[in-house]
């Protein structure tokens, strides 16, 4: 049986084995090598078993250079997967840029308020994510709504988290495209179940039925709303109409309302002076 300590002899190098030159960054003292920047061992002796071994050392300058590698390759990967996430998050162009800090503020205190609450929901964004907390807001055209629920969609993508910001009409054009074979309504379906935010928005434009016929399109806005109450996934909705209407004016079903009401956490009426005319009011334009 042979000997630990020869074994271990056996496998550490003698000291010559590690000898090398230093490189331009380094100098020689004394059989080992410095950093030339702070000055600590790259390549110092050490008595192991009774024999003097070359072992490599990481300086302060290497250690700091090995944390900036890796800070920089996860910063490239966060990249990536942000990218990945706004790209399938369905925001137009026209949003893509808008945030609560570059929001103007202070002309219409209902707006203001709103949009508190809309930072404080991303702000609480892992508990309202675990809990499946969800908002309605709704008012007046020009209210603000589309731009405020923007914002909340870009901070939750600047968290990380998935995001998918459309309106039925998209829902049904891409359903209906399915029916092409560009890809499978289940997938569809199951892709706006299971996103971690969805925003829907302009709740109530479409046309649901005809003459008094409940359309297709009726069954299918039930379907995605009771996929994510089921699921227990925050449902971020904006409309131009109060629940009631909804069912009264806008012919949806009750069964949907009522999940539409059990989804929402918050239900909040933004009223007041119009946001967009007070924005278009401001913007300079070259004609």
């Amino acid at each position: 049986m042979i000997e630990i300590n020869t074994l271990m002899g056996q496998c550490m190098p003698d000291l010559k084995d590690n000898e090398r030159e230093p490189r331009e960054d380094e100098y020689a003292k004394n059989g080992e090598i410095y950093c030339k920047v702070c000055n600590a061992k790259r390549l110092a002796k050490h008595t192991i078993l009774g024999k003097e071994r070359l072992l490599s050392c990481i300086c302060k300058c290497e250690a700091e250079e090995n944390r900036k590698r890796q800070e920089e390759a996860e910063n490239r990967e966060k990249q990536i997967r942000l990218n990945k996430i706004i790209r399938q998050s369905m925001l137009g162009d026209r949003y893509k840029d808008v945030s609560f800090d570059n929001t103007e503020t202070g002309f219409n205190p209902i707006f203001d308020n709103t949009l508190i609450r809309c930072k404080r929901f991303c702000e609480a964004s892992s508990e309202v994510l675990e809990n499946g907390y969800g908002m309605y807001i709704y008012g007046d055209a020009g209210a603000g709504k589309t731009h405020l629920t923007a914002c909340m969609a870009n901070t939750l993508m600047s968290q990380y988290k998935e995001v998918l910001f459309t309106n039925f009409f998209e829902i049904s054009s891409a359903i209906r495209g399915s029916f092409k074979g560009n890809s499978s309504e289940q997938n569809i379906l199951e892709r706006i179940a299971n996103v971690d935010f969805l925003f829907l928005d302009d709740l109530g434009t479409e046309r649901v039925k005809k003459e008094n016929e409940d359309m297709w399109l009726q069954e299918k806005i039930f379907e995605v709303i009771n996929k994510r109450y089921n699921n227990k996934k925050p449902t971020i909705f904006t409309s131009n109409y109060s629940l009631q209407e909804l069912v009264e004016d806008r012919g949806l079903m009750q069964k949907t309302v009522d999940r539409i009401i059990e989804l929402s956490s918050a239900i909040i009426k933004l009223e007041g002076e119009s946001y967009r005319f007070k924005i278009r009011s401001k913007n300079k334009i070259p004609f």
